[in-house]
């Protein structure tokens, strides 16, 4: 059974090296899709990874186009599995061999869309059992992506250019009649969002605390995507919208309360609103809204 990976660059950092080591040599081949204009400045150094396959895209296209091209261009190279990774996202050794142990011992993979992992930070180390249960929705990075199911669920959704992603293609792929998988004992280091130890309005500024938050543009696309999908599976009423809608509006509690650019927030949420009532998806620009 060959597996591959795809990685998604925008800007990285040195850092992203070093998270495709943690996993290159345990797949065929890994993708790399450059989104920064131009290229990376760590392209000659990604170049040099054992079985990578680099190509500079030019521009910013997004997840999930970049996502649709691997995968298929994964199928074409006989792959049957796809694990699509973020530049931020890293393994420790442990977890990254543990993962691919209890992915070889499952049975039915054939019955199975993706298989995921657990973002727990404090975890240094996997369990030894391979814990799994049935997961409505497992984030982008980290997943295994059944190629064979793939041509059978549809694409990922462009319309969404980041964020909610995952969601679409999990709530599409169980109303397709297919599992989606997370080994809870299976974690992958990953950063959600911004990292800041502050204090809100609600202790008076006087208790600080860690909390993730995002930023204003990256708001924007959580709560367009969430109004997009809301409406998109309506009729389906799966409890994986509700739980969406739920998640999103509590990041933005969370950066309204903690990251200190309460106007910018607002902005760009209304933006957001404005933008899916007048059907305008894909990547936001600030022209239309001048």
């Amino acid at each position: 059974m060959k597996i591959a990976a795809v990685v998604i660059l925008y800007h990285p950092t040195d850092s992203s090296v070093a998270n495709i080591k943690s996993y290159c040599d345990e797949v065929d081949k890994v993708y790399i899709f450059d989104n920064t204009r131009n290229g990376s400045l760590i392209k000659n150094e990604l170049q040099y990874l054992p079985n990578v396959d680099y190509r500079c895209m030019g521009k910013n296209l997004g997840l999930p186009k970049v996502l649709n091209e691997a995968s298929q261009l994964a199928i074409r190279e006989g792959f049957d599995w796809l694990l699509t990774m973020d530049q931020d996202s890293t393994f420790l050794e442990a977890s990254i061999k543990k993962y691919k142990d209890c992915f070889d011992h499952f049975e039915n993979k054939e019955t199975v869309a993706m298989f995921g992992t657990s973002n727990e930070r404090a975890v240094t180390s996997s369990t030894v059992e391979c814990a799994f249960e049935e997961n409505v929705c497992l984030m982008t990075s980290g997943t295994l992506l059944n190629l064979r199911l793939f041509n059978k669920i549809g694409n990922f959704d462009e319309a969404l250019f980041i964020d909610c992603v995952d969601h679409d293609y999990c709530i599409r792929s169980i109303l397709a009649g297919y599992r989606t998988i997370r080994f809870s004992n299976i974690f992958l280091l990953h950063e959600l969002g911004h990292s800041v130890y502050a204090a809100s309005i609600k202790s008076l500024f006087l208790i600080k605390k860690n909390k993730e938050v995002h930023s204003p543009i990256r708001l924007y696309y959580m709560v367009r995507n969430m109004l997009y999908l809301t409406k998109k599976f309506e009729e389906s009423k799966i409890p994986a919208v509700r739980q969406l809608k739920k998640d999103v509006f509590s990041r933005v509690k969370i950066a309204l309360l903690y990251s200190r650019k309460t106007i910018a927030i607002l902005k760009y949420v209304k933006m957001a609103y404005k933008d899916f009532e007048a059907g305008k998806m894909g990547k936001m620009t600030l022209a239309s809204h001048r």
